[in-house]
């Protein structure tokens, strides 16, 4: 994570408070990539425990036999109070599954999600002005996220998601999302979410 040393030996300059409420909102000069913030959503719905990524469950021979399987790799266990994490779950929870939640749209028939939406702003200059191209409302262009977790009791699954250029992480990472961990835990996708 930055912090006043790293802006001081990288732009000599000094840390602000904004530069505070920036990092709080993983703004500013947070970078990661979606697969970084898959481990970590990761590491949040395992309450701390930081496994090595992995994409294949075991390797079939056109029998449908194994020929190779694959364990879960514990790389470590983060030094974050578990209390912390238990908030952290509980407001992913949230977003989910409270009525004002920003990712209602992620809930599945008797599996609980539980998720974060994001919406990151990035300097776009198409034209060669050194100005941020920005919308008619003068808002700079978005990137669309939504990170989830299922079960949110024992889990099974990160999904992370990330649209550029996307626009409201709620309105089109959450939809993508969705049909992922509908494929997943089997559920037919609903006719309305087909149609789109």
């Amino acid at each position: 994570m930055p912090d006043p040393k790293w802006k001081r030996l990288n732009y000599a300059e000094s840390w602000v408070t904004g530069d505070t409420y920036n990092i709080s909102i993983g703004q500013g000069f947070i970078l990661a990539t979606p697969l970084q913030m898959a481990v970590a959503t990761a590491a949040v719905a395992n309450r701390g425990f930081l496994y090595r990524p992995q994409l294949v469950e075991r390797i079939t021979d056109a029998e449908g036999n194994t020929v190779r399987g694959f364990e879960p790799i514990l790389i470590r266990e983060v030094p974050v109070d578990a209390g912390h994490l238990d908030t952290i779950r509980e407001g992913m929870y949230g977003a989910v599954n409270w009525p004002h939640g920003t990712a209602t749209k992620a809930q599945l028939p008797g599996i609980t999600v539980a998720g974060k939406t994001g919406t990151a702003e990035f300097f776009r200059d198409d034209d060669g002005d050194y100005h941020a191209d920005r919308d008619a409302n003068g808002n700079l262009p978005t990137h669309a996220w939504f990170t989830a977790f299922a079960p949110y009791i024992d889990p099974e699954i990160v999904v992370t998601v990330f649209v550029a250029n996307g626009g409201e992480g709620s309105a089109v990472a959450v939809p993508v999302a969705t049909r992922v961990l509908r494929a997943y835990f089997g559920l037919d996708a609903p006719v309305q979410a087909m149609a789109r």
